[in-house]
């Protein structure tokens, strides 16, 4: 591996971490970031998102940046972060969250969202109802994690906390530098990386596309192919692993006549600029007369011998090049690495004078702590103030089941219904588990022993009885009229009284259809005929139903009054040698005996005792909730 030398174009960071790494496996390379990361400012809808962080059921970031600056916003936000799977689309990125103590899952078989939409811990996250993910990446990312999730019946938030931007190079610089450093492959980390690769390269890509490319994932080398890159590597992954178990498994190139690529690294540029040097050429001895066979023998010895010569003069000319051209190459590299390591001393150095004096450094870490204390406190009160609001709630809900309660008993006299309402106020008391309760509680007891031992009216049998009794009145007999001869008819004046006359006989027959009755003292009595049947039949009729409705709405006296109506009724217009008249003058009388009233205990002392106990609790809050003493003051208190 050590022909290879590469241009990384990560930010300046991370590719000082990847050239450390490469070096140190022998692989020489240079730095050219294509991709500045721009921090911008939270928005308000940011600060929500944040606040509400325990919301989501599953939060992915997609880029190392984004984890540093997600990190230090938890800091502020959430000291303690809530219990969710966090997800990340690579190793390196999902390490910077387990260093900062989160549960993170990354996919083992690539670096890009599509592996990560494969995850299993991903698709049990938001296999639950109305899944809410959050997406923290920069501004203007890849949008199929999103489109994925949505499908999938999952609402999607982002959180944007950079951008990305091309750095500002003169033109030619990729080119130039490629040229300088007789670098033969190039590396991107993402999608957007190739994007300013192309863009920066120019005019100059066609000749640039000859070279190796090494991307991260199959999107990107897609892109690259359609771009016009001839050779393409896919690491299946952007750490640095990834990219040096692919430069293992391939080769440098070598020249290549048909693509008019001559790979540097084959042949050193000082070959390329002088001829190789030739074999020495034996000139052949100038014929002589022949003299014989030895001479011929030793002449073709000592051709031999000056081949022999000259081909190894050749071998070591060239054996001596090979090793100076490596050792050239390694003082090349060390003098790289040496640039590349004053590089980073001057960076750390002008970063050391930015930062401010120690004393300054721990006044920022005393306030630091302090606000962090503050904000622990103020979070726990939030928690004990909305933990309160609940009780308090669950508390008014006991008042307002009591004041239900009376309003029942006053009202309908339902016996059972306040007692369900007063057995679900006890039980909201007993999930207090407040001591202070004792005496409420007591007076509920007290209550329900009351309601227990009440004996509820069978309203509703009554009023069906009452109804059965209704679709009698039609089959009910009239009283016949009755007739007593006082002396003062017809009949009294003209007879002589003994009953055994004709007259007698005969007026006995007529005044069964007819009577005359001439006493104008008396009030006229109207016979049971016609129309006066139906109107006697429905004032009975609406007795019982004047019964019915006193019997459910619990009035005594009117059930008692309609009851007695109803039977002067039976007893003045009906027969009552009927068995049906004289049966339902019996059950009248029988009814007209049953309560429809109950005294029912009084919840007045009950409901006072639980509005007391409210009131001492209410009390006992406002006293323990105090605000928060004033930074100024705190620091004049010696």
């Amino acid at each position: 591996m050590t022909g290879w030398r590469l241009l990384l174009t990560r930010p300046a960071d991370e590719s000082s971490a990847l050239a450390a790494v490469l070096a140190e496996a022998g692989v020489y390379s240079s730095s050219l970031p294509l991709l500045d990361i721009e921090p911008v400012p939270l928005s308000d809808a940011g600060r929500a998102i944040l606040q509400a962080l325990d919301q989501y059921c599953a939060v992915i970031v997609v880029s190392k940046p984004a984890a540093r600056l997600c990190v230090e916003l938890l800091r502020q936000y959430w000291p303690q972060p809530p219990d969710q799977p966090w997800f990340s689309v690579g190793a390196a990125t999902g390490q910077i969250l387990i260093d900062a103590g989160l549960t993170v899952f990354y996919p083992d078989n690539g670096d890009d969202s599509e592996a990560l939409l494969e995850h299993l811990v991903l698709r049990q996250a938001i296999a639950r109802p109305e899944p809410k993910v959050l997406i923290v990446r920069g501004e203007g990312g890849r949008g199929l994690l999103a489109e994925r999730l949505r499908e999938q019946g999952a609402s999607v938030d982002y959180l944007e906390l950079y951008r990305r931007h091309l750095p500002n190079y003169g033109e030619g610089a990729l080119s130039a530098k490629v040229e300088a450093e007789r670098l033969n492959a190039l590396v991107v980390s993402s999608g957007q990386g190739f994007e300013h690769l192309q863009r920066l390269a120019g005019d100059a890509w066609s000749a640039l596309a000859r070279l190796p490319l090494f991307v991260p994932s199959p999107r990107v080398a897609e892109m690259a192919r359609a771009a016009g890159a001839r050779t393409v590597v896919d690491c299946r992954g952007a750490n640095a692993a990834a990219l040096l178990a692919a430069l293992r498994e391939h080769s440098v190139p070598f020249s290549n006549a048909k693509d008019g690529y001559v790979s540097e690294t084959a042949l050193p540029k000082e070959d390329l600029d002088q001829p190789a040097i030739d074999a020495p050429v034996e000139t052949p001895p100038p014929m002589a007369p022949r003299r014989g066979n030895g001479l011929a023998i030793v002449a073709l010895l000592l051709g031999a011998a000056g081949v022999a010569v000259g081909g190894w003069s050749v071998w070591q000319v060239r054996h001596l090049q090979a090793n100076n051209q490596q050792q050239s190459s390694e003082v090349q590299a060390l003098n790289d690495q040496a640039q590349t390591l004053k590089l980073n001393e001057q960076r750390l150095s002008e970063r050391l004078a930015q930062l401010p004096p120690a004393e300054e450094l721990e006044e920022r870490r005393r306030l630091v702590a302090q606000l962090q204390g503050d904000q622990q406190r103020l979070n726990q009160r939030l928690e004990t103030v909305l933990g309160a609001s609940r009780k308090d709630w669950r508390l008014a809900e006991a008042e307002h089941l009591l004041r239900l309660a009376s309003l029942r008993l006053s009202a309908l006299q339902d016996i059972n219904s306040a007692q369900a309402l007063v057995q679900g106020a006890d039980e909201i008391l007993r999930e207090q588990n407040d001591p202070g309760s004792f005496a409420a509680r007591e007076q509920l007891a007290k209550t329900l022993a009351a309601l227990r031992s009440t004996e509820q009216p069978d309203r509703t049998g009554l009023f069906l009885q009452l109804g059965a009794l209704r679709d009698q009145v039609l089959q009910l007999t009239e009283l016949a009229p009755e007739y007593k001869d006082r002396g003062e008819s017809l009949l009294g004046l003209t007879a002589d009284g003994d009953g055994a006359s004709r007259w007698a006989q005969w007026w006995d027959q007529i005044s069964r259809y007819i009577r005359i009755d001439f006493n104008a003292d008396e009030n006229v009595r109207p016979l049971l005929a016609g129309q006066s049947l139906v109107q006697v039949r429905l004032a009975l009729s609406l007795a019982l139903e004047q019964a019915q409705w006193a019997a459910l709405n619990g009035q005594a006296p009117v059930y008692t009054q309609a009851l007695t109506e109803a039977r002067d009724v039976l007893k003045n217009n009906f027969n009552q040698d009927n068995p049906q008249s004289k049966i339902m003058l019996e059950r009248v009388g029988e009814l007209s005996k049953q309560p429809v009233t109950v005294v029912t205990p009084d919840l007045t002392s009950t409901l006072s005792s639980v509005q007391a106990y409210l009131e001492r609790r209410n009390l006992n809050a406002q006293e323990s909730v105090k605000p928060l003493p004033a930074p100024g003051a705190q620091e004049a208190t010696p």
